[in-house]
């Protein structure tokens, strides 16, 4: 959902994805910027050397991410830190993305109609897909509302975080460029991939995903009584949209029945799912039978609890095509 506070796309831009507000940054989000920009790990491998104190946040929130089309990557819900196990609570920015037009990006033969995506997120979020969230919302917001026909990326040699996030979100390699060694990661060599509109076009085309289920919720799903399928939200299940179908088959059966996806919620925990949806839905929106005690702990037999702290859950909300 993208929103305005005035009557202009190019003032005050607010992006709201599944798990993520994308807003402009503002000189109050210093101390959160340097707890995680500070951090070695984040910058130079993209270029940029750590930011050393709040003060030097401030004036890089004012110098460099005031500009046009950067954005805050804020959380929506309160989500774990994987390397301390706390708590990082909703509406802490954990990341910046952003979109660089002609003059601004890496690289240099870009065309007027064409710009450049750059990301970062946390270290404690790595691994969460947030980035590719992100940098999708974005995409969609280039190619819709700024008309443009084409989108760059890049990275630098042996920064294959980036260069996975980068195929994740469907651009591919176009060309490289030798440089001098750079003097925060070493490299050599940048790469560059590029998106074209025809291709994030097809994109946009609907996915069918596939599930296997048990006898219990298979019949559940195919008779119409489950309408939320909960699962942990890991790397393949962060590729299902609404708009989607899931074909789900019996297992040991070729028996199939297919779904359309027509919402997605998402949860630090099932026990938070459970809480949310149940007076939604009732236990047997999510699969229980007449008279058993939902218990999120169930969710137990299939997802570790590290897993879960991890990747967060979601609740797909299904409805029957056909039978």
């Amino acid at each position: 959902m993208i929103s305005f506070d005035s009557g202009t796309e190019d003032i005050a831009m607010i992006i709201e994805t599944n798990r993520l507000i994308l807003r402009p940054w503002c000189e109050s989000d210093a101390e959160d910027l340097y707890t995680y920009a500070g951090d070695p790990e984040i910058g130079p491998p993209a270029g940029w050397p750590p930011h050393t104190s709040v003060e030097n946040s401030r004036e890089i929130i004012r110098g460099v991410l005031s500009a046009r089309e950067t954005y805050a990557m804020v959380l929506r819900y309160d989500t774990t830190d994987s390397l301390s196990g706390e708590v990082i609570s909703a509406g802490t920015p954990v990341g910046s993305v952003g979109i660089m037009f002609k003059g601004c990006g890496s690289y240099p033969h870009m065309a007027n109609t064409e710009a450049e995506i750059g990301y970062w997120v946390a270290l404690p979020l790595w691994g969460r897909g947030l980035v590719p969230e992100a940098v999708k919302a974005l995409q969609a917001r280039c190619f819709t509302d700024l008309k443009l026909d084409g989108l760059w990326c890049g990275y630098y040699e042996g920064n294959e975080k980036s260069r996975r996030v980068q195929e994740k979100c469907g651009f591919v390699p176009r060309c490289d460029m030798e440089i001098p060694p750079h003097p925060l990661n070493g490299a050599t060599k940048e790469f560059f991939t590029y998106l074209s509109r025809e291709a994030w076009e097809v994109m946009q085309e609907p996915v069918t995903h596939e599930m296997s289920l048990r006898e219990a919720p298979f019949r559940a799903v195919a008779s119409g009584r489950k309408v939320i399928e909960m699962r942990l939200f890991d790397p393949k299940r962060q590729l299902i949209q609404a708009g989607d179908e899931i074909k789900f088959s019996l297992v040991g059966s070729e028996e199939s029945v297919t779904a359309l996806v027509v919402g997605l919620h998402y949860f630090p925990s099932f026990a938070e799912l459970y809480e949310a949806m149940i007076p939604c839905v009732g236990a047997v929106g999510l699969g229980y039978g007449e008279g058993e005690v939902p218990r999120p702990d169930d969710m137990l037999e299939y997802y570790s609890e590290d897993a879960i702290a991890r990747f967060g859950v979601v609740g797909i909300e299904i409805e029957i095509r056909n039978s």
